[in-house]
């Protein structure tokens, strides 16, 4: 695996970031200490802004490409079902 550029770096860091004000959030709601949120919308404690934020930051680092329905990763490219609806910032 190859070591992760300063970018890719920083843009870990703000994700980390972002995910511990929702579990700062998560805690001040009285949710238990010993436990994590589930993660799912509605139940992460993130707006949909930081969501969308850590969606785009994740793209990036992974080098995950959505355009004209077909997906490309990592030199692997595949066709999006019909059925998924695709939401691209």
């Amino acid at each position: 695996m190859k070591k992760p550029t300063k970018l890719q770096q920083h843009q870990s860091e703000r994700i980390s970031e972002i995910t511990a004000k929702g579990r700062q959030r998560y805690l001040e709601a009285g949710g238990d200490p010993k436990r994590c949120p589930s993660g799912r919308k509605g139940n992460d404690y993130l707006t949909d802004e930081e969501r969308q934020e850590i969606l785009e930051l994740s793209r990036q680092i992974f080098g995950v490409q959505i355009k004209d329905n077909q997906v490309d990763c990592q030199g692997r490219t595949w066709e999006l079902s019909n059925k998924i609806e695709i939401t691209q910032a």
